[in-house]
C-alpha cells in the first residue's frame, strides 16, 4: 500500500512540475510618444494581452503602421498620429513611419 502511494504521490508531482504556467497579467497600457523627426530605434516590452498606445508627431505627413498589428494613422505637422490596441500574440512588431522610418520595435512575451 505504501508503494501505490509513493507512486501516486511522484505522479502528482510530477504532473505539477509539468504544467504551463499562466503569465502575469499586463499592469497597464504601454503608453509611448514617438518621433519621427527624431527617430530612436529601440525595442520596447509588452506581455500579450496589453493594452498599448502609441502618440506620433512628424512634421511631415506620413502613415505610421503597426506590422502584424494591421493598425494605420497618420501624422501631420500639428496633428500626431494616435494608434490605440491590444497586443494578442507573441512576437516582434515593427512600428513604422512609412515609406523608412522605425520608429520602435515592440516585443511580445
Amino acid at each position: 500500500m505504501k508503494i501505490v502511494h509513493a507512486l501516486l504521490f511522484a505522479l502528482l508531482v510530477l504532473a505539477g512540475c509539468t504544467s504551463k504556467a499562466e503569465p502575469a497579467a499586463p499592469a497597464g497600457p504601454l503608453v509611448l510618444q514617438l518621433s519621427v523627426d527624431q527617430p530612436s530605434p529601440q525595442r520596447v516590452e509588452a506581455v500579450r494581452g496589453q493594452a498599448v498606445e502609441l502618440t506620433v508627431t512628424s512634421e511631415e505627413p506620413v502613415d505610421v503602421h503597426v506590422h502584424g498589428v494591421d493598425v494605420l494613422a497618420k501624422a501631420e505637422s500639428g496633428k500626431p498620429a494616435s494608434l490605440k490596441f491590444t497586443v494578442d500574440r507573441t512576437g516582434t512588431f515593427d512600428v513604422e513611419a512609412h515609406p523608412d522610418t522605425l520608429l520602435v520595435q515592440l516585443v511580445v512575451r
